[in-house]
């Protein structure tokens, strides 16, 4: 964060400037970002193409896996296992997803599965 803020404010004498100062940066963040997103489709695909899931049923588990890593990026411990075994409950109850393939999202995305 400080960087983007050294990068801006300096001999910046235009919103032109600034932006291109700041360019190198958000081209550095945006593929940070794109590629965790690209890995948890990656995985996902391939639990699904495993447990051989309809293509149709695959927009669904693709989310889980979203969310999934977005609570392993804000939370650790006993924390995450709490939350994902509530996101995993909530996709059971709400959406009517296989629970075991949800498992082995959860086991390719964190290397174990939470206890229930």
């Amino acid at each position: 964060m400080i960087e983007k803020y050294e990068l801006k404010c300096p001999d910046a004498a235009t919103t032109t400037e600034r932006l291109i100062a700041v360019r190198p940066l958000m081209i550095r963040r945006r593929k940070a970002a794109s590629s965790l997103i690209a890995n948890v489709n990656d995985v996902v695909r391939d639990v699904l193409e495993d447990k051989g899931v309809p293509a149709s049923h695959h927009s669904l588990y693709y989310e889980f896996g979203r969310e999934a890593a977005k609570l392993m990026l804000k939370h650790s411990g006993a924390t995450l296992i709490r939350e994902l075994v509530s996101l995993e409950q909530k996709h059971v109850a709400v959406h009517k997803a296989d629970p075991v393939i949800l498992d082995e999202i959860i086991t390719a995305l964190l290397g174990a599965a939470p206890p229930c």
